[in-house]
């Protein structure tokens, strides 16, 4: 570059110059400049510039007209433009010009060399052309001596051709030797004698020189001429074509495919040759070989076989055989070692995506990814292919790491073989972007490498891959999976973002406000048919297993036909009817306006629906996938009914009770009827239930159409604390946005949030301040029970961890408590920024310590607490990554033996760890979860893990689960922002909330599932979207056999009663107080109990004591009082209901 610049600059001042004498010294000067130049440049290795072009020449005649015009000096201007073309290396010579067409340009060049490939093959087919016509009549000048069984050498001289054929021959010759001369002439280096030793050489005299010398002795035309060597020039042509190729074009061509074409060239040659040279020599002997036969017999001796049928009688033949033989020995092995290692280097590398992938129609996909897991690739596929959207979409995987040989064996699976195609290659590069051909791809998968250690690292590497797809290709949609909150501000622009750290504490968070909702939402967001479970023997099993294939689903209003007759209707309205006539649960709505088109959960009585609404259900199928609605719909039924039967009855063989003739009088019956028929039918039936109504009275209110208050006129204001002994906590709170500036990347959400910062004094739990002389959670005197959080370090995740426990919409009264354990070094202290978060939100404090230590627990409040949460912010890879939860397992046992009761929630890297959580070598049960998870991925289901007894509770899940909702949003692009709002990570103006309640012995006079979502969509207007059903293991939830072992089994007293004693002892040297028999009920009470979540159960399906219903509650504002925001509040009996209010 540096003596480029200088070659400018000279060339420059040359031009300026006016005085001739003084150019011409300039000219000097200036040669002997770039005689030093260029001898620099060979010493440095480098390539001298040779500009082709004339711009400066052009430039240099148009200064010297101008100068011509004005100052008359032609001389000068000669001179100028010498200069320009020294310096430039302009050469308008005739051989320049023939260098630039046959072999500088790209284009010519080619073209010439597929034209002399071309000659080469025509004169190997006419030689054959000859050979066939050949009647082995010699020339009248040649005579043969009698020779009984000797050789006749004049056949090998002399050959009969026809004057045609000679003449095709010798044009082609012609044509050919003046091609190779010209060529040569070209590149000719100064030294003959190179050019005489050069093998194309003598073989293009040997084949082509001979028909011009013909040309002048007619007596020499019958001479023999061996024509077919030139497949041999054809080769190299074609070898030399294909280097040409991959010089010229900006993406190399396939290296295997070169490969491929050179041996299958050299044995096409080898194979030729043998054939005319074997048919030739053979006209000597006795044995005459016409050209089949030739072939024939060089193919069966190249293949060892050798069968004795054909074999040459001349000694020259023979000597034929073992020269072609020891030939092919030389060149056919090293073509086969570089075509072994070019295909090693492929299978490495991965090859491209080509037009051979995919048909006209097919799209493909992009993945790229750091590091390939074959448990990654498994579930994206996985994930991907369950919808029928995706069934013609090729995936591509980009990645810079070599596959392993489990992820090889994957992808070789008959299912994705023809599926996947994997390019080895950095998004970084444009080459590897251009195989992977993701500017036509459909969408781009950004993924993160699941088990990293420096998560923040992880997320820049993903920064920079996701520009350069945006740079490379603009148009195409990306899909970002990242770490951390604060790296969204650098994806902003891609089309859906996943953030680990907001979904996984939100999960954790929603976990002690609805128990189990991690494993709910989990169920709802795979990809599932409800099929897994169905053929076990256990109960609980076949209800959980079918209630996880529903899935959300969404429609416009007025394309539907769940939802078309209930436009103008009330969202409570539609969802309680639709759920009651399809078994579907309406629980969103966005609404067809522009100002204001978010989505939003349960909008309440207040919303109506309105044309161009789109509707978000949940169902066991959409509505489009119904073929036949009338029967898909009712299939549908009848397999929820008879799940609904095994949950109501719990027995293994159920018998489905035969309605009576009675029972069949009183049933409506409902049929699918055309529009008006069925609003005839409807009315016919409002009367009938009319009559029925004024003969009893009802015990829950109707849902009605549009918006009524139905609001109790007995509610009291709050007027008075009771629960608060000294100042209210409400008069100390504010319902605002947290000011925290220091968390970039967090969403805004209303919290409860402290008037005035805590002191960073009151944070810690175990120090004396002037504001409290409490050193432990038993001196708090807390009203509600705490949730322990065991962190290893402070991080900007945790912020969503806190929102959803101090949302606006909690009530005050009910905060818990957050005590955070922080497991850090000794003389370690938090950051500032994260106290400065813990003050804005009240009751919440930390300290220092282990969470495997008794101490530390009993500190914290553990024997009050109502859940312990182990969050783990990074993992210990040094042994092998499935170890990486081998700590955090360990330490929730040692918890769970100390503490049995106690609810403790995790997170774990790996979803196959999820066994060893609260794992009990004790329980027969427990072990023989292995057997059931066997089965089911044996039977191919994609949630094998399901059933493990932690999973079920809601006690361990894995942020592995959640990479699902990134794999399905390019087909529902709403799944994310939907499940954003139902844990609580953002908020929408009038969108809902998720929240719970339990079923206490009071409740059940509701009955059913059905009535109690017909309650609650009456009296408040919540919509219910599941059960958390909690049941001692007995007959009706596991199989006798099972529950016989369990009851067999010694509970291991003994070591139970010494845990006891250890922490009732560590509890009086503390000096803790409390009543030591919840411990006691706790450590020797029975554990036999299974707990499940049901998702979106039938309308008959009976409700329990203890059952944990899950809602969505209408919206409330910010300023509402508590009595609103308490999830019990529908549950209410109403006392006067009127008996004249209808449903439609």
């Amino acid at each position: 570059m540096f003596f480029f610049v200088l070659q400018k600059c000279s060339a420059f001042h040359l031009l300026m110059f006016h005085n001739t004498q003084t150019s011409r010294v300039a000219l000097h000067v200036h040669n002997a400049y770039n005689h030093v130049c260029k001898i620099l440049v060979d010493e440095l290795g480098l390539k001298w510039t040779n500009n082709e072009d004339n711009e400066i020449d052009e430039d240099a005649k148009i200064i010297c007209k101008e100068r011509m015009h004005t100052e008359g000096e032609p001389q000068h201007c000669h001179v100028v433009q010498e200069i320009a073309r020294q310096q430039y290396g302009v050469d308008t010579s005739l051989k320049s010009r023939l260098q630039q067409y046959f072999i500088e340009n790209q284009k010519s060049s080619l073209r010439i060399r597929l034209f002399n490939i071309f000659i080469k093959l025509l004169s190997c087919f006419l030689y054959c052309v000859r050979v066939i016509n050949d009647t082995r009549k010699l020339p009248d000048h040649v005579q043969i001596s009698p020779k009984e069984e000797g050789i006749q050498y004049e056949y090998l001289l002399w050959v009969e051709t026809s004057d045609t054929i000679w003449l095709l021959q010798t044009i082609v010759a012609f044509i050919s030797i003046g091609e190779t001369i010209l060529i040569f002439y070209l590149s000719y280096r100064g030294n003959i004698l190179r050019l005489l030793i050069n093998i194309h050489f003598l073989l293009e005299m040997i084949t082509s020189f001979p028909f011009l010398v013909q040309i002048f002795y007619t007596e020499l035309r019958q001479m023999y001429v061996p024509v077919f060597l030139n497949c041999w020039l054809a080769k190299g042509a074609l070898q030399a074509m294909m280097h040409d190729l991959n010089r010229a074009s900006f993406m190399n061509h396939s290296a295997l495919f070169r490969q491929v074409l050179l041996l299958f060239s050299v044995l096409v040659c080898l194979i030729f040759t043998g054939m005319c040279s074997i048919e030739h020599l053979q006209r000597a002997g006795q044995r005459q070989f016409g050209l089949f036969n030739s072939l024939y017999f060089v193919m069966v001796t190249f293949s060892t076989v050798g069968y004795g049928d054909w074999y040459p009688d001349v000694w020259m033949s023979q000597l034929c055989v073992m020269v072609l033989i020891i030939v092919a020995l030389g060149l056919v092995p090293k073509q086969l070692d570089e075509l072994g290692q070019t295909w090693s280097e492929r299978a490495r590398s991965g090859g491209e995506y080509g037009t051979g992938w995919a048909g006209k129609d097919d799209t493909h996909v992009v993945v790229t990814i750091t590091h390939l897991e074959v448990e990654l690739i498994r579930d994206f596929l996985d994930e991907f292919y369950a919808h029928p959207e995706n069934e013609r979409t090729e995936v591509v995987l980009l990645s810079p790491s070599e596959l392993d040989d489990q992820t090889r064996m994957l992808l070789k699976v008959p299912l994705w073989h023809s599926r996947v195609c994997y390019v080895r290659g950095s998004v970084l590069k444009d080459e590897d972007l251009e195989r992977a051909k993701l500017s036509t791809a459909k969408a781009c998968f950004i993924l993160s490498a699941r088990h990293q250690q420096r998560k923040v690292t992880t997320d820049e590497h993903t920064i920079l891959r996701s520009w350069a797809v945006k740079d490379f290709a603009p148009d195409v949609k990306q899909y970002v999976q990242i770490f951390r909150p604060e790296t969204k501000m650098h994806v902003e622009h891609a089309e859906v973002v996943i953030c680990e750290d907001e979904f996984k504490y939100a999960l954790i968070a929603n976990n002690c406000i609805c128990p189990a909702i991690s494993t709910f939402i989990t169920l709802l967001l795979h990809t599932s048919r409800g099929e897994e479970g169905q053929k076990s023997t256990e109960n609980w099993m076949k209800i959980c297993g079918f209630h996880s294939g529903n899935e959300i689903y969404n429609i416009r209003i007025t394309d539907s036909k769940f939802f078309g007759e209930f436009v103008g209707k009330s969202f409570s309205y539609a969802s309680f009817n639709a759920h009651k006539t399809y078994g579907v649960g309406l629980i969103a709505v966005k609404p067809n306006d522009i100002r204001n088109n978010e989505i939003r959960l349960n909008p309440g009585r207040d919303y109506i629906l309105q044309k161009g609404d789109i509707l978000y259900y949940m169902g066991l199928t959409n509505e489009e996938s119904l073929f036949n609605f009338t029967k898909g719909l009712r299939t549908q039924r009848e397999r929820a009914n008879f799940a609904s039967s095994i949950a109501n009855i719990g027995t293994m063989a159920v018998e489905m009770p035969m309605p009576t003739e009675d029972d069949q009088k009183k049933k409506p019956k409902r049929s699918f009827l055309p529009k008006g028929k069925h609003k005839e039918e409807k009315a016919g039936l409002m009367v009938e239930e009319g009559h029925r109504r004024n003969e009893r009275k009802p015990s829950i209110a109707m849902v009605v159409q549009s918006q009524v208050d139905v609001s109790s006129s007995s509610e009291e204001d709050e007027l008075k604390c009771s629960s608060c002994t000294g100042i209210c906590i409400q008069n100390k709170l504010q319902r605002t946005y947290p000011q925290v500036r220091s968390y970039i990347g967090t969403s805004n959400t209303v919290c409860h949030t402290m008037k005035e910062k805590r002191p960073f004094c009151c944070l810690k739990l175990t120090e004396r301040c002037e504001h409290t002389n409490a050193t432990a959670a038993h001196q708090y005197n807390w009203k509600s029970k705490p949730i322990i959080v065991a962190i290893e370090r402070t991080s900007s995740g945790l912020y969503n961890l806190i929102v959803p426990l101090r949302a606006y919409y909690r009530p005050v009264h009910e905060l818990q408590p957050i005590v955070m354990v922080m497991e850090l070094e000794e003389g370690d202290q938090p950051a500032t920024t994260f106290l400065d978060l813990l003050s804005c939100f009240p009751e919440i404090y930390y300290i220092i310590g282990k969470i495997s230590n008794l101490e530390t627990l009993l500190r914290a409040g553990v024997s009050e607490a109502s859940h312990v949460i182990v969050a783990k912010d990074k993992a210990d890879l040094s042994d092998s990554a499935h170890l990486a939860d081998c700590k955090a397992i360990v330490t929730i046992q040692k918890i769970h033996r100390m503490f049995p009761r106690l609810r403790i929630i995790t997170e774990l890297t790996h979803a196959s760890n999820m066994r060893f959580v609260q794992f009990n070598t004790s329980n027969p049960y427990c072990l023989a979860q292995s057997r059931f998870e066997k089965k089911e991925r044996k039977r191919g289901s994609h949630m094998p893990f399901m059933f493990r007894l932690p999973f079920a509770n809601g006690g361990v899940f894995s942020a592995n689960m959640l990479d699902r909702l990134l794999y399905q949003s390019i087909i529902k692009p709403y799944v994310v922002d939907l499940t954003r709002l139902l844990i609580g990570i953002d908020q929408n103006p009038g969108s809902g909330y998720l929240a719970s309640f339990q079923i206490t012995e009071d409740d059940l006079w509701i009955k059913t599932y059905g009535r109690l979502y017909q309650k609650l969509c009456a009296s408040v207007g919540d919509v219910p979207i599941g059960i958390f059903r909690t049941k001692e293991m007995d007959a009706r939830t596991v199989s006798v056999e099972m529950e016989e072992r369990c009851k067999s089994v010694d509970l291991e007293m003994s070591r139970s009663k010494d845990m006891y004693d250890y922490v009732i002892t560590q509890k009086r040297k503390m000096g803790i107080r409390g009543d030591d028999s919840v411990i006691a009920d706790a450590v020797f009470g029975t554990r036999n109990f299974i707990s499940y979540v049901i998702i979106n159960p039938c309308v008959d399906l009976r409700l329990e004591k203890g059952d944990i219903i899950y809602v969505i509650r209408c919206a409330v504002k910010e300023d509402a009082k508590s009595s609103r925001i308490n999830p019990r509040r529908g549950l209410r009996r109403s006392r006067n209901v009127q008996s004249n209010q209808t449903i439609e």
